[in-house]
This record gives C-alpha cells, sequence and structure tokens, in this order.
C-alpha cells in the first residue's frame, strides 16, 4: 500500500496559471436538472502548499459534489497536474475531498448511491493511508465558473514507533493494543464507527529484555475520551496485560511514538510529552508499568479465569456501586462487580481467523471495559448473565447517574459456560439456550469478583 506524506496544516489548493491536464465532466455520474442547462462550470484543483516539499497532498484525490442530499458528482483527481472541470447548473453545492483513499485499499461510494454519511470503508486485511480531507460550500451564477479552494487537513495519526523496556526474560510474546478508535471516514469528511482497535506484535531484541515495532502505520484517532494503551506479556506461565488511560496525546496530525518500561514495583505513572514540528508535532507516551493495577489471565484461557480482583475491608452491598461498578453478589466472603463498561466484538465470527484470534479479541475488550485498580475481568457465566438481568433496571439508574453506560435488554451479550465455551444471547432472554454464531454487535460487559481480607 502506498503511503504519501502530508501536513496537518491547512493546503492551498490554488494555482489558475499552472500547467494542469483537464478532466472535462458532463452527463456522466450526474444527475439532470429537468429543464435547465448545465453552463456553469465549477474547477476542483489541488496543489501542496508550504515551502519546496514540505507539504504534499496524498492522491488519489476524490472529490464529490452534493446539491442538498443528492450526489451530483463523484471524481477523481490523480496527479497533482489534474484538475477537474464539471459542468452544472446554478445554485449552491457542497464539495468534499477525500485524499490518500484508493479504490485497491478502500471501497469508495459512486454518485448513483453516496451519500455525506456514507462510510469510506478500509478493505478486509487492508491498513488506513495517510488519510486527508476538506470539504468546501460554493455557489454557482447562471454561466459562471467557479475554482474551488480547499484547505485539506490530516485524518490520521502516525504511530511511529512502539518500544517496551526491561521486560521479564521469561517472555515469549509482548504486544500493544491501542482502542477506541473511529473505524472509517465518511464521504462528509466525519469520523464513523465507534469502537475499533489496532493491535501489534512486539519483536525481541539483542538484548533479550526489549522489545520493539517500528514500522510505520497510520491509525483514524480515538472515537472517546480517554483511550487505551494496552500492553499484553505472555509467559510460560500465563499472560499479563497492563492498560492505561490517555488524555488527548492520541490525535490526528501527530506523530506518536509509544514507550513503555518494566519495573519491578515502582507504581504506575503515565505521562504525555510534545516534542518536534513534523505534521502538527510529535507526541511520545512514556510511562512504567509494574504488577500494580494489571490485569492477570491463565496461559490458555485468557479472560476466564477464576482470579479475583482483589481484596477489600469492607465489601460493598448489593445494589450499589463500588468504584463505579455495580455490585451484583454478596455472599459475605466475595462480591461480585459489573463493569460500568462495555464494547461490540466488532466482527461476526466467520470473520476471525480461528478461535484463538477470537479470544484474544475478547480478551482486548475486557482489558478496555475493566476498571483500573481492580484485577480479575472476565465475561460472565450464564448465572452470573441472569443476575444482571435481574438486576439491569436499578443498575442502569446507578450508571446513569455516574456516568456509566447502560445495559440495554435488548442487546446480545457474550457468556462463558461451564466448560468454558463462548456464548451468547440476548440479556432479556433468561430462557433462551446460548448461541455461538455471534454478530458484530454483540458485546462485552466483563465481571470480576473482590474478596473480604
Amino acid at each position: 500500500m502506498k503511503h504519501l506524506s502530508l501536513i496537518a496544516s491547512a493546503l492551498a489548493v490554488l494555482g489558475l496559471t499552472a500547467c494542469e491536464k483537464g478532466l472535462d465532466v458532463g452527463e456522466d455520474g450526474m444527475s439532470p436538472d429537468v429543464g435547465q442547462v448545465k453552463n456553469s462550470l465549477l474547477q476542483v484543483r489541488t496543489r501542496g502548499g508550504g515551502t519546496g516539499s514540505e507539504a504534499t497532498v496524498a492522491y488519489p484525490v476524490t472529490v464529490y459534489v452534493f446539491a442538498g442530499e443528492e450526489c451530483r458528482a463523484a471524481q477523481t483527481i490523480g496527479d497533482e497536474g489534474q484538475t477537474l472541470n464539471i459542468a452544472l447548473t446554478e445554485g449552491t453545492y457542497s464539495v468534499y475531498a477525500v485524499g490518500g483513499a484508493s479504490a485497491e485499499d478502500y471501497v469508495l461510494p459512486d454518485a448513483s448511491d453516496a451519500l455525506a454519511t456514507s462510510a469510506i470503508a478500509l478493505k478486509e486485511g487492508h491498513e488506513h493511508s495517510d488519510l486527508m480531507a476538506a470539504q468546501a460550500t460554493v455557489t454557482l451564477m447562471d454561466g459562471e465558473a467557479n475554482t474551488v479552494t480547499l484547505g485539506m487537513e490530516r485524518k490520521v495519526m502516525m504511530l511511529q514507533s512502539v518500544v517496551m523496556k526491561k521486560i521479564p526474560m521469561a517472555a515469549t510474546a509482548v504486544s500493544v493494543s491501542v482502542s477506541p478508535l473511529w473505524q472509517s471516514l465518511t464521504v462528509g469528511c466525519n469520523y464513523a464507527g465507534t469502537g475499533g482497535s489496532y493491535s501489534l506484535n512486539l519483536e525481541k531484541q539483542s538484548d533479550g529484555r526489549t522489545w520493539q515495532f517500528t514500522e510505520t502505520v497510520y491509525l483514524l484517532p480515538p472515537s472517546s475520551s480517554p483511550a487505551s494503551i494496552t500492553v499484553r506479556i505472555t509467559t510460560p506461565s500465563g499472560t499479563r496485560s497492563y492498560t492505561y488511560s490517555t488524555s488527548n496525546e492520541l490525535e490526528a496530525g501527530y506523530k506518536i511514538s509509544i514507550e513503555g518500561t518494566y519495573t519491578e514495583a515502582v507504581g504506575v505513572t503515565l505521562s504525555g510529552t510534545i516534542t518536534g514540528a513534523t505534521w502538527k508535532g510529535e507526541r511520545t507516551i512514556s510511562f512504567d508499568f509494574d504488577e500494580s493495577g494489571s490485569n492477570t489471565s491463565g496461559d490458555g484461557n485468557e479472560g476466564n479465569g477464576n482470579e479475583e480482583g482483589g481484596g477489600v475491608s469492607e465489601l460493598p452491598a448489593v445494589g450499589t456501586l463500588y468504584q463505579g461498578c455495580y455490585v451484583l453478589a454478596n455472599n459475605g466472603t466475595t462480591a461480585t462487580l459489573l463493569s460500568p463498561n462495555e464494547m461490540v466484538v466488532g466482527k461476526v465470527r466467520s470473520q476471525f481467523a480461528d478461535d484463538e484470534e477470537i479470544t484474544e479479541a475478547i480478551n482486548g475488550i475486557i482489558d478496555n471495559t475493566a476498571i483500573e485498580g481492580i484485577s480479575g475481568w472476565r465475561l460472565p457465566t450464564l448465572a452470573e448473565l441472569n443476575v444482571i438481568y435481574s438486576a439491569s433496571e436499578t443498575a442502569n439508574a446507578l450508571f446513569e447517574s455516574n456516568g456509566g453506560t447502560v445495559l440495554a435488554n435488548t442487546r446480545r451479550y457474550f457468556y462463558t459456560d461451564a466448560d468454558g465455551n463462548l456464548l451468547y444471547r440476548m440479556l432479556n432472554s433468561p430462557d433462551t439456550s446460548g448461541e455461538t454464531e455471534f454478530s458484530a454487535t454483540t458485546y462485552v460487559r466483563p465481571v470480576t469478583i473482590i474478596s473480604k481480607e
């Protein structure tokens, strides 16, 4: 996939005197206006701004022209020398341009079915390019020629380096994931599709304790704040995950570096710094991590273990909130907590390569919906899901008043049976047998157990 560099500041799309190629667009791809002659001309040009090579446009640039909600043209500028000449009737038009999205990597709506809300979706197995977007409103008078000038804005962030240091020598794998991310860009230059994530595997370096990823990848920015960075370390005894919340470090237009250091017992810190002046700037997210606040899962059964979430001096009462979590049960020695957060899995079962990939995806969502400082989060059992349904009205009232996400009786939620199999069912169907062929909108809402010290 071809990645082209551009800056996040506005790009001048100028140049009436330049030597350029013209693309004359007549009836093709346009909806005729009965009784009106298309004797007005809209010219769309692209040109990199800045000094020298400091700013370039990511091609191809797909241009959509709308009259109200109707798309009148969808044409592509392939390189810097091209100009679109689009014949239109007089009137007011919305012009949208998306750069860097080639037909090889993205599904691009055409003029016959494009809406401003239509997603420019990434094809399966492909990765994002250096996307940019621009929009303008133009009014054409009868017989007039109008050249539109667009200010381009970068819509992605660049993840350019991920380094984890002082990882235990026993580690056999280290991965890092970022979530939740926007999933697509729309024709109208907005973001769409919440709850996306991106995971990458680090490679062990020659010193045996440094794990690194140095390839450049482009990501759409977080779909909500704070976003989470999760580090997973696999050893022969199992997999541990460490999740950290970020505030505004992850943002479109910035180059991002993530640096982590494993320490014995120094606590957890997270800081963000801004350096440099390329793009909008470069941001390095640095943190130390140890066992404090970590989430643990057993080897081969991540997310379904029985490890408890920690000890407390006094167990919270059923029907109350504990650190934002709803208390489902209390037997005098332990209490069951329900996370105030939930996320969809984002894919149907057939889109996963195997059960291991499904388990990894579920674990990633559990990490992202867990509450920091409480460990042992997992999917509920069938019995626990029934308790959740019974308590949903009370829990939702507390979640709403405390900023949590409410449960929906008509949503499908994952749970595990006595053999550890992954199933789902509608929350308000306690007598229904669990299903295995889940949809992309099946939800993960984890639980954990805390004990009395």
